[in-house]
C-alpha cells in the first residue's frame, strides 16, 4: 500500500461526515402546464374549432359580397336596357319628326295647288255664266245619262230578248209572262227617273248665288280633303 494513501485503521484518519440525501421531486412553475395527451387532443380541437368558424364567417361575408355584385349586376343590366329604349324611342322620333316634316311640306305644296286650282276654276266657271249655270248644265248632261240608261239601254236589252231565238221557243204562256215582267221593270226605272231629276233640279236651285267651295273641289278631284287641310 502506498504510503500516502490514508488507511482507516491509521491514527490520524478523520472519517468524513456525509450528508444523508434526501428525494425531493421536482417543483413544477404553476405556470408552466406539461402537455398530457389530453390537453394535445384538446388543443387540436380548439385549433378546429377555431378554424371551422373562421372559414364559416368569411365564408358568409362572400356570399354577401357575391350577393351585392349580383345585385349591382342586375341594376346596371336595368339601366342599360333602359338606354337601349331611350335611344330606339330617340331613333324613332327623330324618324316620325322627319317623316312630320315632310308630310308638312307636301302639306303645304297640296294647299297652294289646290288654291291655284280652285281659283283658276272659279274663272272659268265665271266665263261660262256662274256656279249656278256651271250646275245647271251638269244636271242636263246627268238627265240625258239617265234618261239614256233608262230608256235606251232597257229597251235595247227587251228587244234583244224578245227577237232571240230562246224567247221565241217558248210557250205563249211564258213569253206573256216575261213581257209583263219587263212592262214592271220599265215602269220601276221610270219611276226612279223622274226621282232622280228632280233631285237634280233641286240640287240646281241649291247653287243660286253660290260659289264653289275647296271641299267640292277636292272631292272633283277624288282628294281626301282632310289630308291636305286638316282641321
Amino acid at each position: 500500500m502506498d504510503s500516502n494513501t490514508p488507511s482507516y485503521s491509521s491514527p490520524n484518519y478523520t472519517p468524513i461526515a456525509r450528508k444523508k440525501s434526501v428525494f425531493r421531486p421536482p417543483v413544477r412553475n404553476p405556470q408552466q402546464v406539461l402537455s398530457t395527451p389530453n390537453t394535445l387532443v384538446k388543443t387540436s380541437v380548439d385549433k378546429v374549432d377555431k378554424g371551422s368558424i373562421e372559414d364559416r364567417r368569411l365564408a358568409y361575408e362572400l356570399k354577401l359580397l357575391n350577393n351585392e355584385f349580383t345585385r349591382q349586376i342586375n341594376s346596371y343590366k336595368i339601366e342599360n336596357n333602359q338606354l337601349n329604349q331611350s335611344i330606339k324611342v330617340l331613333k324613332n322620333y327623330e324618324k316620325e319628326e322627319k317623316v312630320m316634316r315632310l308630310i308638312e311640306k307636301w302639306r303645304s305644296i297640296s294647299q297652294a295647288g289646290m288654291s291655284y286650282m280652285l281659283n283658276s276654276t272659279m274663272l272659268k266657271i265665271t266665263k261660262i255664266g256662274g256656279y249656278e249655270e256651271l250646275k245647271r248644265k251638269e244636271m242636263e248632261a246627268e238627265k240625258r245619262k239617265i234618261e239614256y240608261q233608262v230608256d235606251d239601254n232597257l229597251q235595247d236589252e227587251m228587244d234583244n230578248v224578245l227577237e232571240s231565238d230562246e224567247f221565241q221557243m217558248l210557250p205563249e204562256e211564258d213569253q206573256e209572262e216575261y213581257k209583263n215582267r219587263m212592262q214592271d221593270k220599265i215602269e220601276e226605272m221610270e219611276i226612279w227617273k223622274e226621282k232622280a231629276l228632280t233631285k237634280l233640279e233641286e240640287q240646281v236651285k241649291l247653287c243660286a248665288n253660290q260659289e264653289m267651295t275647296m271641299q267640292e273641289l277636292a272631292q272633283r278631284l277624288k282628294i281626301n280633303y282632310q289630308f291636305v287641310f286638316p282641321e
